[in-house]
């Protein structure tokens, strides 16, 4: 009899904790749903968007401020095909070759070109860039380029060519260094490049070139950029600033076209 009480307690206990748990479960789920939106708004939150919905009003403000010249635009280069190892035919391209430092090994000439160059969207891409800036009569000045393939193509076909190749801004994935190094190296790049006036300097490189700890004004960790999209850079006093992220290239030249 003992032992039939001991197991009708122990059902009853069991009992008790289910139900107690679906309690709080649902009472956990009814504080989300009464609380969605205020979560939503704090998962994602939104830029205040103009009447016209025409962006965010950063986004209007930096389109015109840059159309004076004088910042440091970096452009991650236009489409390409992911090739989960990529990184180690960048290196081929940047690092296996003759032609010395800084230069390239012309990767679209190569067996690997599908690897490290623009895919047929990404052709695309770069020249729409190009025909929307010329369109606008944007201020174009001194152009440097990764010597990566799909770097040097957007250089080529978006901004009419480049005037210099630096290893340097090649992404941190065919490489071992330290993040010192790497800081010290690209900081000095970025502070030398010239900025002539009334232009801004383009840059055509790869997402993980900027980062937090090279700018004296972010702590983002997971600054990114989809392909097409740019970084707006100043430089003061030997520091370097982000001053806005374009994420794409349309929230950029929406801002030119009115309906």
């Amino acid at each position: 009899m003992k032992i039939i009480s001991k197991k009708i307690f122990i059902y009853f206990l069991k009992g008790s904790f289910s139900i107690a748990f679906l309690i709080i479960t649902f009472s956990s789920l009814l504080n989300i749903y009464k609380n969605r939106n205020e979560i939503k708004k704090r998962a994602y939150p939104s830029q205040k968007l103009d009447v016209n919905f025409g962006g965010s009003d950063l986004d209007k403000k930096w389109a015109k401020e840059i159309m004076g010249g004088g910042y440091i635009l970096h452009f991650r280069h236009a489409e390409r095909d992911k090739w989960i190892d990529v990184q180690m035919y960048d290196a081929l391209e940047s690092d296996v070759h003759n032609n010395g430092n800084n230069k390239t090994r012309f990767a679209e000439k190569d067996y690997f070109a599908k690897a490290v160059c623009l895919n047929e969207r990404g052709l695309i891409q770069a020249r729409a860039i190009g025909e929307h800036l010329k369109n606008i009569n944007f201020p174009l000045g001194f152009i440097v380029s990764s010597p990566s393939c799909r770097s040097r193509q957007t250089a080529d076909i978006a901004f009419g060519g480049y005037d210099e190749l630096s290893r340097d801004l090649v992404h941190t994935g065919p490489y071992t260094e330290s993040v010192e190094n790497r800081k010290k190296k690209l900081l000095n790049y970025y502070l030398n490049l010239p900025l002539e006036n009334n232009k801004n300097t383009i840059v055509s490189a790869h997402n993980s070139v900027i980062f937090a700890d090279l700018l004296s004004n972010s702590d983002d960790y997971n600054l990114k950029l989809e392909e097409g999209g740019f970084y707006v850079l100043s430089k003061d006093k030997n520091k370097l600033y982000l001053e806005h992220e374009f994420h794409n290239f349309n929230s950029f030249i929406r801002q030119f076209y009115k309906r």
